[in-house]
């Protein structure tokens, strides 16, 4: 198998798990009810609750399982990433790929606990939701910050200008894509609540899934490129 089609297998698998991340945060989370989250960041258990309220429970469990067994194809994203960020730097390259894999580990763990955190939030029991934030939360907080801290090394790799994305690439980056979805749930109106929650809650899978479409293409344009690690 060439180059160019191990390329296109890598990037239309690590889509495909990317986009299906995207259907396991609707399932696992989405609800037209009105929440508090502002950015994909806002993960305190305050914030997310609300979606709870009268969410199927078929919903959760279903997005719970979808999570588990695609997500972790996020590595093979990250792998071809890495590949294209490579030529910016040898050592940041490698140190953005050992993060992004041990980074998306921790956050198929965490989409896992999602069924778990909606049966303790739609049983009402103060004392078990209470206890449940107490390690739910920082667990959620610290799989978003290392999001953060892996998206801002990616973008200043893009920045260089020297990797095989163009320097204006740094708006299809995880963290220029948060941005926009960002000011967007800011701007839309009330009306649109059910959009806004969309934004939030796929805010981390959604742009990976558009970066791993585009570094794929990107890729696949340079027909002399050798895959290494």
């Amino acid at each position: 198998m060439t180059n160019q089609k191990i390329i296109v297998v890598l990037g239309t698998l690590a889509t495909l798990g990317a986009v299906m991340g995207v259907l396991a945060d609707v399932l696992s989370a989405w609800s037209p009810h009105e929440n508090r989250m502002t950015t994909a960041f806002s993960v305190d258990l305050e914030n997310i609750a609300g979606l709870y309220v009268g969410k199927p429970r078929w919903t959760y469990v279903a997005g719970n399982y979808i999570g588990l067994y695609f997500i972790p194809l996020h590595t093979l994203g990250f792998f071809l990433v890495f590949q294209a960020v490579k030529p910016a730097s040898e050592l940041w390259s490698r140190i953005f790929l050992v993060l992004a894999v041990y980074l998306t580990s921790i956050g198929v763990a965490l989409h896992g606990s999602l069924a778990f955190v909606g049966d303790m939030i739609q049983s009402g029991d103060a004392g078990l939701i209470r206890g449940m934030r107490d390690y739910w939360q920082p667990w959620a907080y610290s799989v978003v910050t290392g999001y953060a801290a892996v998206s801002l090394l990616l973008l200043v790799l893009i920045l260089t200008g020297r990797s095989l994305y163009p320097r204006w690439g740094a708006i299809y980056s995880p963290i220029g894509l948060v941005a926009i979805s960002g000011f967007a749930i800011a701007l839309l109106p009330e009306s649109m609540n059910g959009l806004k929650t969309f934004l939030a809650l796929t805010g981390l899978n959604l742009p990976l899934a558009i970066l791993f479409a585009v570094t794929t293409r990107e890729l696949a344009r340079h027909t002399d490129l050798q895959i290494s690690v």
